[in-house]
């Protein structure tokens, strides 16, 4: 089964595409992760981290060929989850992953802001707070790491920008594979489970 996740900024794309891998024992792939394991030696490595930290899209044929490469491994013959592709239409055309279905994982512009402009790391253990969702047991445990970080990416401006391209450029591939009746749109408000119970019911799989 070749499956497409897609959805706003912090919808929780990749933590539904690790519950299905499990599920499903398939591999996933993430293009963020494609991008951000790419080498300083690479020949597009600046205009990728440019892209990136602006919250824009790094060109489609620079990641289309990182894909190609990359879902050529036997490791993905049987199928895979991918995470951050067809974020335009134009995408298809450099890398088309004949997807069975798109999972389109639905949430609000503020959820999707306070997911990540709230996003804070901590250097010592690596450990990921939120601001705006942490019990206070937990913002105690925060204050203690001096090394806390607010990565440029997670920034809010930096959100919005991300958002904007959203709407203007993934909504119209949504709207593609619906004519398509390749999408299942879910509710991506509640917890990981909650979302992951709503996906494995509109893939029409049992628990």
């Amino acid at each position: 089964m070749r499956l497409v996740l897609m959805g706003p900024p912090a919808c929780g794309k990749g933590t539904i595409a690790k519950m299905l891998s499990d599920k499903l024992n398939i591999p996933t792939v993430s293009v963020g992760d494609v991008l951000r394991q790419v080498p300083a030696d690479f020949p597009d490595y600046n205009v990728i981290n440019e892209h990136m930290g602006k919250g824009l899209l790094v060109p489609n044929t620079i990641v289309g060929a990182l894909l190609t490469l990359e879902l050529s491994k036997p490791i993905y013959a049987n199928g895979y989850i991918l995470d951050g592709w067809l974020r335009q239409i134009s995408d298809k055309d450099c890398f088309d992953p004949n997807a069975d279905f798109v999972i389109y994982i639905k949430i609000s512009d503020k959820t999707s802001i306070n997911r990540i402009s709230g996003r804070r790391i901590c250097e010592e253990d690596g450990k990921i707070y939120n601001i705006y969702t942490l019990p206070q047991e937990t913002l105690k445990e925060m204050l203690l790491c001096k090394t806390l970080v607010h990565r440029e990416d997670d920034k809010e401006e930096v959100v919005k920008a991300r958002l904007v391209s959203f709407y203007e450029q993934t909504m119209p591939v949504i709207k593609y594979f619906e004519g398509l009746n390749k999408i299942l749109e879910v509710d991506g408000e509640g917890s990981p489970d909650e979302v992951f119970n709503l996906v494995l019911h509109a893939l029409d799989i049992t628990q």
